[in-house]
């Protein structure tokens, strides 16, 4: 029997994953987590899984880190990411990360079921076509950064996020070196891939996204 373990925490999507196994399948089995943390118990408990189909957007760890995280403590187990996002550079990075699909939500619901039974044939997957803005444009400032844009900043090193927030405090390259005590040619490497990440081309830019992102990520913990 093909088991699948279906971690998303949207129950209807769940259900409609679970009635596409069952009408793609004749034996199957199809296991449900609505948060990381259901995902981590499922996969830990011993039972034999083919496939993890993971959503990035995820209670508990959200993006890239997931599928990390996932492959470390079962890298027996196939993952392909199934997702909202329309991202090239969050798709290239969960593949980076191990997935070995990366399948739109915007599919239609056939293209979805191919995709999955590509994947448990043993292929992999990769949209023909994906249309992301190769750089994001910079939202007014009375607009919330949309879920790719938060999954970019989660690309972020620690390192990263560190020389991100001291040019947010308007310090230069060679003030960064001594605050965070590395060499300036590491610095600069640092915010040569920073600004990739988040698909901007100046620091100005990267500022004024870290600014909106920290106030957002504010405005979530009071609403909590």
């Amino acid at each position: 029997m093909t088991t699948v373990l279906v971690a998303d925490d949207h129950p209807l999507f769940r259900e409609a994953i679970a009635a596409a196994l069952r009408g793609m399948l004749d034996h199957v089995g199809v296991l449900e987590a609505g948060s990381m943390n259901d995902t981590f118990s499922q996969v830990s408990g011993g039972t034999d899984i083919d496939l993890i189909l993971l959503d990035l957007r995820m209670p508990g760890m959200s993006g890239v880190k997931g599928v990390r995280t996932l492959r470390l403590r079962r890298p027996d187990i196939p993952i392909a990411v199934i997702s909202a996002l329309d991202d090239n550079l969050v798709m290239r990075e969960c593949f980076d990360a191990g997935a070995i699909g990366y399948i739109p939500k915007s599919l239609p619901s056939a293209s979805i079921a191919d995709a999955i039974q590509t994947i448990l044939d043993g292929g992999s997957y990769t949209p023909i076509e994906l249309h992301p803005s190769a750089n994001p444009p910079i939202p007014e400032e009375s607009e919330s950064l949309d879920e790719a844009m938060l999954c970019r900043f989660e690309l972020l090193t620690n390192q990263q996020r560190k020389v991100l927030d001291l040019m947010a405090h308007r310090l230069l390259n060679k003030q960064i070196a001594y605050e965070i005590n590395v060499q300036l040619t590491t610095v600069k490497a640092h915010v040569s891939s920073l600004l990739q990440k988040l698909g901007v081309s100046s620091r100005t830019q990267a500022v004024i996204l870290y600014q909106k992102y920290c106030r957002q990520l504010s405005a979530a913990g009071r609403s909590n």
